[in-house]
């Protein structure tokens, strides 16, 4: 970033795209050592703007999709965002962005869970009541927004693409109700 004068980003963008550029020659040489059962996880960074703005990772799924690779978008939101009503939304908008720009199976995982402390706020999130969601945002947001939180709950509830399967690596699997 430093030698191209370019901030975070921009540096960012200077990746992904050299990336795109080079996916016929390095990435597919670096594909080529792994196996049909190997499964491979390319970590992202967590900028909405590579998913919503710039055709980036749709181009590099896309290759992976006519190189035979199976796909599947893994979307994580911190817990944090269970802390009150707007930033819940604001990760389900995020999410369905990227759903709906990548065009994959898609899985949407709550992270950090051993961050929460409230298990009603966990309940009150991963299988939201519209008429909770509603009132709690008409209660945060300011009046004249009421119509945008109507819609918003709206697309939350009626299309069901985004819920979220809570994670806490804390955690032993064998317990079936923890969060």
């Amino acid at each position: 970033m430093e030698e191209l004068g370019l901030g975070p980003n921009g540096g960012l963008i200077y990746c992904m795209e050299h990336l795109e550029e080079n996916l016929d020659e390095w990435l597919a040489e670096e594909l080529d050592y792994y196996l049909d059962d190997d499964y491979l996880v390319f970590d992202c960074p967590g900028q909405i703007k590579l998913f919503s703005h710039v055709p980036m990772l749709r181009n590099f799924v896309e290759h992976l999709k006519r190189k035979n690779f199976n796909v599947c978008g893994v979307y994580l939101l911190d817990s944090q965002f269970i802390a009150d009503v707007t930033k819940f939304v604001s990760g389900c908008m995020a999410s369905l962005s990227a759903m709906v720009q990548l065009e994959l199976p898609h899985v949407n995982i709550l992270s950090k869970m051993d961050l929460v402390t409230s298990k009603r706020d966990v309940e009150n999130y991963l299988d939201p009541e519209p008429r909770f969601l509603l009132s709690e945002l008409n209660e945060w947001i300011a009046p004249w927004f009421k119509k945008l939180n109507k819609s918003l709950v709206e697309q939350v509830d009626e299309y069901s693409m985004v819920s979220f399967i809570p994670i806490n690596l804390r955690r032993k699997a064998d317990n079936d109700d923890d969060a």
